[in-house]
This record gives C-alpha cells, sequence and structure tokens, in this order.
C-alpha cells in the first residue's frame, strides 16, 4: 500500500500536497464568541486566494463540531482557487486523520 493523504477531494499522494496551514478556521461559530463568527464563503475564498498566492496549498480545517464548520462546503472551496488546495477536516466521522 502506498502512502495517501486524504482531502476534501479524494486522495492525493504526499509529494502533491505541498505547504500546509496545518490548523485554520474557515467557518466557526460561538455563542461565547458574539460577533466573531466566521460565516462568509467569499470571506473563506479570499483568505484561501492569498494563501494560495503565497504558495500554500492545503489547510486542515480545524472548526469542531458543533461550532459550524461546514464541512458540506469544504469540497466547493477547493477547486473554487486558482491554485490547487487540499482541504481536509481535522476528524470527519468515520475518518482518522
Amino acid at each position: 500500500m502506498s502512502a495517501t493523504i486524504r482531502t476534501v477531494l479524494g486522495d492525493i499522494p504526499p509529494e502533491e500536497f505541498g505547504t500546509c496551514d496545518a490548523h485554520d478556521h474557515l467557518f466557526i461559530s460561538s455563542p461565547t464568541l458574539p460577533g466573531q463568527e466566521l460565516d462568509d464563503a467569499q470571506a473563506a475564498l479570499a483568505e484561501l486566494d492569498i494563501f494560495a498566492a503565497l504558495g500554500g496549498r492545503a489547510v486542515v480545517q480545524w472548526t469542531p463540531w458543533g461550532m459550524g464548520p461546514r464541512t458540506e462546503e469544504l469540497p466547493g472551496l477547493s477547486p473554487a482557487v486558482r491554485r490547487p488546495h487540499h482541504l481536509r477536516h481535522r476528524n470527519a466521522p468515520g475518518q482518522a486523520l
């Protein structure tokens, strides 16, 4: 079995992974942090675009379950970035990191 990295778009070989932001919150919402919500997909995309322009290729989304990780939106954000981006939620149900 060869080494692979699981992303929201499927498995990739490690050599394609590149520079990684290993802990980020593209979306987050908590009643204990009123007014500090990250809930705008276009703003998340803008941040990913800046990261990609600086050479970043991968982001691990660490928003906990129950705080609005919006994992269903990650596959749509990944190909929308003009440079390759590999997004991964830290602990998708039934999957190990």
